[in-house]
């Protein structure tokens, strides 16, 4: 089986997925669009781009040199697993060469691609707050770009795949021709755990916001700034940091603050329960039946977050506990080489159908 993925690294999911296939003997490749940073590019090829307005012979001849590179690629595959709901080409001509070789095909959506701002207020007023700061134009422009993005793969012929509960809420199933479900994924050798010392006298409290308004940044820092007149811990903010450095604060830290707005988890979280941390998060109540009973992540909300955080600082113990139980769950739900073997499963499933409906003449 060839399978390649395509085009963009969301937070490295590409690389991850393309090294576990390739361990379990898938003959993975992965090709990039865009200056995007991989972790370990075993199997990964980066295209650089350019901007077509400012540099407009360098960005056409880069265009065209990229879409002879997709068309020779795809060829190649007999899978096709594109991630993101954008297309890298004017006029979709990359996905719509994709449906033209009538190849096995699937999209992968990972959050803000199809998250639809009426959908994600309704049961959540942290975000709806957030959206409530933004003009409606722009509210009109994500909800009309999140709408367009399913309904153009599943034009073509792709099934869907999604690796959170909370993206179940905004993908419509019904379009695609198949639509499955897997984890994110992670190497978990590149984490080694180093659980929180039950006796610290100064615990360290992190957090690392990509984008401090998606995570709550400004509610985090008056929860901190409340915490310290009462009691004693080390608290540091990494945004902007680069990688290597803020993964390693995080791994000798005591607690972990992650995101308070979207109300699901993402790959920050999971990178912290694998070190062995406590991890707290927002994860909204429609989707807490969602996530395996043994899920040890601390819900907290925009206003309980000072008493979740207090109790966290109060009782090194139970610091260490769930660290070690966090740790376990990732091993458990999240490691790249179970999950690779979940895809094969799809894989072979789209491959049939694609036979099966080859067979019959469909399109």
């Amino acid at each position: 089986m060839r399978v390649l993925h395509l085009p963009t690294n969301i937070a490295s999911q590409i690389s991850v997925t393309v090294r576990a296939l390739r361990d379990v003997g898938v003959d993975a490749r992965g090709i990039l669009w865009g200056n995007a940073p991989t972790a370990n590019a075993a199997g990964i090829a980066t295209f650089g781009s350019c901007s077509r307005r400012r540099h407009s012979l360098r960005g056409l001849l880069l265009t065209l040199a990229w879409y002879r590179t997709l068309r020779n690629a795809m060829r190649w595959a007999d899978v096709i697993h594109w991630h993101f709901g954008l297309c890298t080409l004017p006029f979709q001509a990359d996905i719509r060469y994709a449906a033209k070789l009538e190849k096995p095909r699937i999209v992968e959506f990972w959050g803000s691609d199809v998250r639809d701002p009426p959908i994600a207020s309704a049961d959540n007023p942290y975000q709806r707050r957030f959206y409530e700061q933004c003009p409606p134009s722009v509210l009109d422009a994500i909800t009309r770009s999140a709408r367009k993005a399913q309904e153009r793969f599943s034009r073509l012929g792709f099934a869907c795949l999604i690796s959170g509960p909370e993206l179940k809420a905004y993908v419509d199933s019904r379009r695609f021709t198949g639509s499955y479900f897997v984890r994110q994924r992670m190497f978990l050798s590149e984490f080694e755990p180093q659980y929180a010392d039950p006796n610290a006298p100064r615990p360290l409290v992190v957090h690392a916001p990509s984008h401090k308004g998606k995570k709550g940044t400004d509610c985090v820092l008056r929860v901190i700034e409340q915490l310290r007149r009462t009691h004693v811990f080390e608290f540091q903010l990494l945004h902007g940091v680069e990688r290597s450095e803020a993964l390693r604060i995080v791994r000798r830290c005591d607690v972990f603050l992650d995101q308070f707005v979207v109300g699901d988890h993402g790959l920050a979280t999971l990178e912290a329960m694998a070190f062995g941390k406590p991890a707290v998060c927002y994860i909204k109540p429609s989707l807490v039946p969602e996530y395996p009973p043994d899920c040890p992540i601390v819900n907290a909300n925009q206003d309980n977050l000072a008493q979740v955080v207090e109790g966290l600082l109060v009782d090194g113990q139970r610091r260490h506990e769930i660290g070690r139980r966090s740790r376990a769950y990732v091993e458990q739900h999240h490691d790249a080489h179970q999950i690779a073997r979940q895809l094969i499963k799809i894989y072979e499933e789209l491959i049939e159908k694609n036979r099966d409906r080859r067979h019959r003449g469909d399109r």
